[in-house]
């Protein structure tokens, strides 16, 4: 778990590309922001008309088209655990099952205190243990999954990328 944590508080401010596989098998794609403790924005290439954005309280889950905003605390999310100013998996996690195979260590966990609804697994590159991919299982049992590439360490990134801005339309769910 050392080097999972080590790994995963490396990284601070990074920039990327991922690939989404959502519960239905759906794929999207586009381009990640990273900055700690807590925020993160997703912004999806075109077809898609999404961005998640987490401003370090809330996770919003925005169509562009639509004009729609979901928000969640950030708290009651398994995204919590590798958006914390310090990530500790062991005492914030219970570790469900740790597996080795192929090139990859895959870390299985549930947030320790109960805010944050289903589980998350981690996949690590079993040599350099760089943070490859993540999958969500939430509370419904539908797993989401995050693929992660070309990854970069990033200065600071303008305030706005963080920044949630209300369109139309928002639902504001407050979890458990």
């Amino acid at each position: 778990m050392l080097k999972a944590n080590s790994s995963l508080n490396d990284l601070q401010q990074v920039v990327g590309n991922f690939v989404q596989v959502g519960p239905d098998g759906s794929r999207a794609e586009g381009t990640f922001y990273l900055q700690r403790p807590g925020k993160l924005r997703f912004e999806y290439d075109a077809p898609s008309n999404l961005q998640i954005i987490s401003d370090g309280f809330w996770v919003a889950i925005q169509d562009r088209k639509l004009k729609t905003t979901e928000k969640y605390p950030l708290a009651t999310t398994p995204l919590k655990l590798i958006l914390a100013r310090e990530v500790d998996l062991a005492r914030d996690a219970f570790i469900r099952d740790i597996n080795t195979q192929e090139g990859f260590v895959t870390v299985t966990l549930q947030e320790r205190a109960g805010e944050a609804e289903g589980s998350l697994i981690l996949i690590f590159d079993s040599e350099t243990f760089d943070l490859r991919q993540w999958t969500v299982t939430d509370a419904q049992g539908l797993d989401t999954s995050i693929a992660l590439s070309d990854l970069a360490a990033s200065g600071p990134f303008e305030r706005k990328t963080f920044r949630i801005n209300e369109l139309g339309t928002i639902e504001v769910n407050q979890g458990n």
